[in-house]
């Protein structure tokens, strides 16, 4: 079945348009170009582009459905002046064995048909929990990017825009990556090395190259003294005095034999034994310590200026905190061995051993061996930049699939599970509609033997006699399987027929049309029936007909074993709304499988309101509600026209006429205008008249339509049916229980006229 009806964007129709949920029996009721025609047609012909907005929704399994509508288009294509008209096929009524047959197939293919509904919506709801995993596992692996995306950026190139995709490739990798897997801190450094750094060449970092031997001159260590065969030599040993002695010769010169200490005369041939003391040997090794001393000084001063670049500058991969702190360690080694050798030179006779600063440039050089390493990485990374990301990048998702490792192993279980389930249902679904496309062509084959257009002819005629209809029926044309309309002397009857007359025959072909078909192949298909106003022109005896007519076809709608699945009616006639909402035994109460709808027009808008009880209880009581809560519609004049014939004329013979002559000269104009249609006649149906809407008329007529219910001493009918308070001063002394009375005897007569 039809479940919802979508118009909008198109006829009376805007934007924002109306929706229209559907039971099994549904009543839109509305006055006439308020946009019904839309709907049926909407139904009819949804294909046409111009209802590209539209929607049908179908309930699952109900999209097989044929939709029959009767409107005034199908009025127009099937009865026009030609001569011909399709004819009908229906099973005859031969054979009821084979139309036995044919009913069993039908109904196993209906069983079918409802198992395939049932599967329809377990996909969809199977559908609906893999989506909801598939959307589980996205916002898992979308969490993965986001929380290592600032430093593998360039690995999720691409994707990271992309939550569905991202997870596609988690998918993938998870399948078929199978590469060594690295910490996150190992990446982190790589893709330093490929992605982050300059794609330029490092040079290698020279090693620091120290002569040491001079720290070790065996010069610093040895004690300097003078010749030990002179007398002197014994003193000066044992008080060891030698450097003293070696300060005092120098200061000698000049002091006139005279001791520069103690300045007492000094023996003779002292001088010459100071000099035979401190002879050539002693004065050699003072050179060699004191040339040692600068070139230990000049060696490291060079040390310094050579590789202080690495404290100076930059170089990757270096630990310039720790090579500064090297650094700062050799200078303070190099100045405390200055102070040793200092005062080696000052005390010549003494042993000194040098601090080496040796460990710290082996540290230094670990260091730089290290920057190598990376160094040579590096540039053979920049070699092999290409492959070096390549791998870079598989290496990055394999680390991804990893971390991934137990969300993808509960979304791919239960993937996989719910996968198979789904496939299993859609084999079915397929399987019960290969058994229901056998059974339905079994079916035709069955039909085939026994569907004719001849027993549509008797149908129609029979039912045109029995409605009084004598003097034309249909004939077989002389194109096989065509009628034709003819006169009792068989002259073509095509041209000639009444508006009532075609009307009627159009619904009655139509009525036996959704019992057969136009199409060989699809006499006893499942259907749904829309009928549109098919009372126009009609008079009331056959209004009560056609009401009987579709009265038998709600029936078939109920019934389980019918091939009418759903049925829509639309009308803008209140009497005929009536009779065929009326269901027997529950009266116009509201059944479960009914819906109820009042389309109205508002500022050429069409708007739709659902009813939860039959709004169409009384033709009268309809006329004030529509008059109320609809006060500008352009059908409004009409309406209070319709009310005014109802009370006045009907009930109590009221001359209105009389009435309009209390009003003023100008006031009796549009009394008249409002009060013209009376001579019109009201024992027949009465179709609404198109009145251009325009508010400022329609309250000159309701102020003219209010004051005649003044006038006439009925106001208080007129308050109660409009639901306003009367002011005060205003009361009429007629009581509202004697108000409901004048109603309910109105009706009454009104029903006698009918």
């Amino acid at each position: 079945m039809i479940e919802k009806i979508k118009v909008k964007t198109v006829a009376s129709y805007d934007s924002t348009g109306i929706e229209v949920n559907l039971d099994k029996i549904n009543y839109i009721f509305g006055s006439n170009g308020t946009g019904k025609t839309t709907i049926s047609e909407l139904l009819r012909n949804s294909d046409n582009q111009k209802f590209s907005s539209c929607n049908i929704e179908w309930r699952p399994g109900g999209s097989d459905f044929d939709i029959f509508v009767y409107n005034r288009h199908f009025v127009e294509e099937n009865f026009n002046i030609r001569n011909d008209i399709k004819g009908i096929f229906t099973l005859g009524k031969e054979s009821t064995e084979i139309l036995t047959l044919i009913d069993e197939k039908r109904k196993v293919a209906e069983k079918h048909q409802e198992r395939i509904g049932n599967l329809e919506m377990n996909i969809e709801e199977k559908k609906g929990q893999i989506e909801n995993l598939q959307t589980w596992f996205i916002n898992q692996c979308w969490d993965l990017k986001q929380k290592y995306d600032e430093v593998f950026e360039e690995a999720f190139s691409g994707l990271r825009n992309n939550k569905r995709k991202f997870m596609e490739r988690c998918l993938v990798e998870a399948t078929n990556n199978n590469n060594e897997i690295y910490t996150y801190e190992e990446l982190k450094n790589r893709v330093d090395t490929v992605f982050k750094n300059s794609r330029d060449k490092a040079s290698p970092i020279p090693v620091l190259n120290y002569d040491n031997s001079l720290e070790k001159h065996s010069i610093f260590q040895t004690k300097i003294i003078g010749k030990k065969d002179i007398d002197i030599a014994k003193l000066i040993s044992e008080l060891n005095i030698s450097d003293w002695v070696q300060q005092g010769h120098i200061h000698m010169e000049g002091t006139d034999g005279i001791c520069p200490f103690c300045q007492q005369e000094l023996p003779r041939d002292f001088k010459g034994k100071l000099e035979m003391y401190f002879d050539e040997t002693y004065m050699e090794q003072i050179q060699i310590l004191n040339s040692s001393i600068e070139d230990y000084r000049e060696n490291t001063i060079g040390f310094f200026e050579k590789y202080n670049f690495l404290i100076n500058e930059d170089k990757p991969y270096i630990n310039k905190e720790k090579i500064e702190s090297l650094f700062e360690l050799i200078n303070s080694a190099y100045k405390e061995n200055l102070q040793l050798l200092e005062k080696k030179r000052n005390e010549p006779s003494i042993s000194v051993e040098l601090n080496s600063i040796m460990s710290y440039i082996d540290q230094i050089n670990s260091e730089i061996e290290l920057a190598n390493v990376q160094i040579s990485e590096l540039n053979r990374v920049i070699d092999n930049i290409n492959e070096e990301s390549d791998e870079l990048i598989n290496d990055v998702w394999r680390f991804i699939v990893k971390e991934n490792k137990s969300d993808y192993e509960h979304y791919n279980s239960n993937f996989r599970r719910d996968s198979r389930a789904l496939e299993g249902m859609k084999r079915s679904k397929e399987a019960q509609k290969g058994h229901k496309k056998r059974l339905e062509e079994e079916a035709i084959d069955l039909q085939n033997k026994l569907t004719s257009v001849l027993p549509s002819i008797h149908e129609i005629n029979v039912l045109l006699k029995s409605f009084g209809f004598t003097n034309f029926q249909l004939a077989e044309s002389n194109e096989k399987g065509n009628y034709k309309i003819v006169r009792e002397n068989g002259e073509v009857a095509n041209e000639t027929l009444s508006e009532g007359e075609k009307t009627f025959i159009t619904f009655l072909y139509f009525y036996q049309l959704i019992n057969g078909s136009n199409d060989h192949d699809k006499v006893n298909t499942s259907r749904i029936i829309a009928i549109d106003d098919p009372i126009s022109s009609l008079d009331s005896n056959i209004l009560f007909m056609v009401s009987n007519l579709i009265s038998n076809l709600k029936k078939k709608v109920r019934s389980n074993d019918s091939n009418f699945k759903q049925l829509i009616i639309l009308t803008h006639n209140v009497y005929f709304h009536k009779e065929i909402s009326f269901n027997k035994g529950h009266g116009s109460q509201k059944q479960l499988d009914e819906t109820f709808w009042i389309v109205r027009k508002v500022d050429n808008i069409s708007y739709i309101s659902d009813y939860q009880e039959n709004p169409i209880k009384n033709s009268y009581e309809l006329l004030w509600k529509e008059l109320r809560e609809n006060p500008n519609s352009i059908t409004t004049p009409n309406i209070m026209r319709r009310i005014l014939e109802n009370y006045f004329k009907f009930f109590g013979n009221i001359d209105v006429n009389e009435i309009v002559e209390e009003f003023l000269d100008e006031d009796k104009v549009v009394c008249n205008s409002l009060l013209s249609w009376a001579n019109d006649g009201s024992h027949h149906i009465n179709d609404d008249l198109y009145v251009d809407s325009n508010q400022e008329l329609n309250q000159i007529y309701f102020n003219v339509f209010k004051q005649i219910f003044i006038n006439s001493n009925h106001y208080s009918h007129f308050v109660m049916m409009m639901g306003e308070f009367q002011m005060e001063g205003e009361k009429e002394s007629i009581e509202h229980e004697a108000t409901k009375e004048i109603q309910l005897a109105m009706e009454q007569t009104a029903a006698n006229q009918e």
